[in-house]
């Protein structure tokens, strides 16, 4: 395995067997919450402290990475005109570049290493139109498990928000030829980012943020 290698994971509405069991697959001995709020209204064995101890009694380190990855902010500076979240100002942000750091110590110290949301779908969670970008800008290849033991490159999380978007994204023309794919790719991750965006005056209450 790539040492620079890292999963994602939602733990969604799993038994707790189910998830440890999907965890073992990938041989996960350090999973990092990146909820902004560590609790579940609907699946409370995933609130952090029967998480973080039903992790340590099967020999999984568990974190809590809150202000580094969590996408709920409130911080003006990081709000874009309509007051969402903005992703690139967050990723731009100090304390995702230090939690980026902490990844880099842990992949260090030889964890294999997975950041978890409440969201099956990685499609439709910030650990990856957020978080997963930065990451493979940084030249992490990121796996993203997935319900039934299969996993999603990010490669192929791309290929699906471009197909997802494609009627809105910019395209070559004889008066702008010079679109790429990378451009369309990044015109799909803000179209992503709008669409699930928290907002702290709408007071948007999804769990997988």
């Amino acid at each position: 395995m790539n040492t620079r290698t890292l999963f994602t994971i939602g733990h969604s509405s799993h038994p707790p067997e189910y998830f440890l069991e999907l965890l073992k697959h990938y041989q996960i001995t350090c999973l990092i919450d990146v909820r902004s709020v560590a609790a579940s209204a609907y699946n409370p064995q995933f609130n952090k402290e029967p998480l973080a101890a039903f992790l340590k009694n099967n020999g999984i380190n568990y974190q809590h990475f809150p202000r580094e990855f969590g996408a709920r902010h409130t911080d003006p500076e990081l709000l874009d005109p309509e007051g969402k979240v903005e992703f690139e100002k967050v990723r731009n942000s100090t304390l995702f570049k230090d939690g980026i750091q902490k990844l880099i110590q842990g992949l260090e110290k030889g964890f294999t290493i997975s950041l978890m949301c409440s969201e099956a779908e990685p499609l439709e969670c910030h650990r990856f139109s957020m978080i997963s970008l930065a990451l493979a800008q940084h030249g992490f290849e990121i796996n993203h498990i997935l319900k039934d033991k299969t996993f999603a490159s990010n490669a192929q999380l791309e290929k699906a928000i471009l197909k997802k978007f494609y009627k809105k994204l910019p395209v070559p023309t004889v008066f702008d030829p010079d679109v790429t794919i990378q451009d369309q790719i990044n015109a799909a991750y803000r179209l992503k980012n709008q669409e699930i965006a928290f907002s702290p005056y709408t007071h948007n209450s999804e769990e997988n943020l």
